[in-house]
């Protein structure tokens, strides 16, 4: 039962998360088909000067081209042209992006602290070695499981390699995927675990607290202490992995993850974001307060720290430490890191954030980009790219020409602030 509720409440959670993601449905003809089949086997044969680079032998790299197929109905691919052919993604429904607080649903945060509890008691020798070792708490570690896996009681369907070398052939992002596609192929040579067991996410991520397949040729670690590090079927394994990832990412120990404060004028919401950056005591002076009358601990004032508001002045208001972009290092989602984050609260004996999340505007990922590149045209960085996602650049440009406009500045991109865009 408990698996079946952390399950229920994981799919719950990502069913919310997916309102940030376009719902492609590929529409294509059979020609295409039949032209992408015949593109992907050369593509695949093409792979092997780089993996014998790798160290693959071409045993090794035969069975495992011989495992992967193209995986259409999996999310986020975008096609080539091939033999003069472009098919188009057909959208049978625009996701909108909702209020942020639909991704923290109290019933399901609370069974997922309930049972990571347990798992703590279950897994203590684990937990108190990797927490020796790395440094990262427990509380942390069990939060990313349970945020992956709802602790190892989902599905995880896909088979890896077929999945990676989709990604990496008709995927939005190839060269990223490209590289992962080799790795997996360098598992299969190790010979960890049998290959039939590499099953992984659609986007290729693997094990209980899954993690891609370069990740894990990095930061592999051995948690129960037979000798190798297997985290599809050793839960210590894995937690132990995530961890020194974790660490590796600049994880410092003995501060928390992010203090919740004061929603208020004294914090400016365009000061967000991780090149911005400055002492506790800088914060404190410019009227920063912590919520629930709770007081800033002394040994702060020197630690560098980042504004953090998700959903601009329309929920709750963070200071956060380095340790908040440890975590984002597994995941980019500042909703994510916010998730774990408090999860990992509540396993520790801690609650809800004390700032409720308000509504927010809705609009398709579409209408975003085009709202970005206005933006752009405008002078304003919003990203890396134009891809109609409301993260931090974009919040934060959206409240400095809220300024410019004259507009009440809260850092959200909504329907007036459009308006006067327009």
């Amino acid at each position: 039962m408990p698996n079946r509720l952390a399950g229920a409440a994981l799919v719950c959670a990502l069913s919310i998360l997916a309102g940030s993601m376009s719902a492609d449905a590929l529409e294509v003809s059979a020609s295409y088909r039949k032209n992408a089949e015949k593109a992907f086997d050369g593509f695949l044969q093409n792979l092997w000067p780089e993996a014998q680079q790798r160290g693959i032998s071409r045993k090794v790299f035969d069975a495992s081209i011989r495992r992967m197929s193209l995986q259409w109905k999996i999310p986020d691919l975008a096609p080539p042209k091939i033999a003069g052919e472009q098919p188009a993604a057909s959208r049978k429904r625009q996701a909108e992006f909702g209020s942020p607080g639909r991704y923290f649903r109290e019933k399901s945060l609370n069974q997922l602290a309930q049972i990571g509890r347990r798992n703590l008691g279950k897994y203590a020798s684990a937990f108190a070695r990797i927490e020796k070792t790395t440094g990262v708490p427990k509380e942390v570690v069990a939060a990313i499981w349970g945020r992956e896996t709802a602790f190892s009681g989902a599905k995880i369907p896909h088979s890896a390699m077929s999945v990676l070398a989709t990604q990496a052939f008709l995927g939005r992002r190839p060269d990223f995927f490209r590289p992962e596609l080799l790795a997996i192929m360098e598992i299969a040579q190790r010979g960890i675990v049998p290959v039939s067991q590499l099953k992984s996410s659609w986007a290729g991520a693997m094990g209980h607290t899954q993690m891609l397949p370069g990740l894990y040729l990095k930061y592999a670690s051995d948690g129960d202490g037979d000798g190798k590090s297997d985290i599809w079927n050793s839960i210590p394994d894995a937690l132990a992995t995530t961890a020194t990832f974790l660490k590796a990412s600049g994880w410092r120990p003995g501060l928390s993850w992010a203090y919740e404060v004061k929603q208020s004028s004294a914090l400016d919401c365009t000061l967000e974001g991780p090149d911005q950056g400055r002492p506790v005591a800088d914060w404190i002076a410019a009227g920063a307060t912590r919520v629930a009358g709770r007081k800033w601990p002394a040994r702060l004032n020197n630690v560098k720290s980042y504004v953090i508001m998700p959903a601009g002045r329309f929920g709750p208001a963070f200071i956060a430490t380095d340790n908040y972009y440890a975590i984002k290092n597994y995941n980019e989602s500042d909703l994510y890191v916010l998730y774990v984050g408090n999860l990992a609260d509540r396993i520790a004996g801690g609650g809800a954030f004390k700032t409720g999340w308000r509504k927010v505007d809705t609009f398709t990922r579409p209408t975003m980009k085009k709202v970005q590149s206005k933006m752009v045209a405008l002078g304003y960085n919003v990203g890396d790219s134009i891809d109609g996602l409301i993260g931090f650049r974009t919040r934060t440009a959206t409240g400095m020409h809220q300024k410019k406009l004259g507009m009440p500045v809260d850092c959200w991109p909504n329907r007036p602030f459009i308006a006067r865009l327009k």
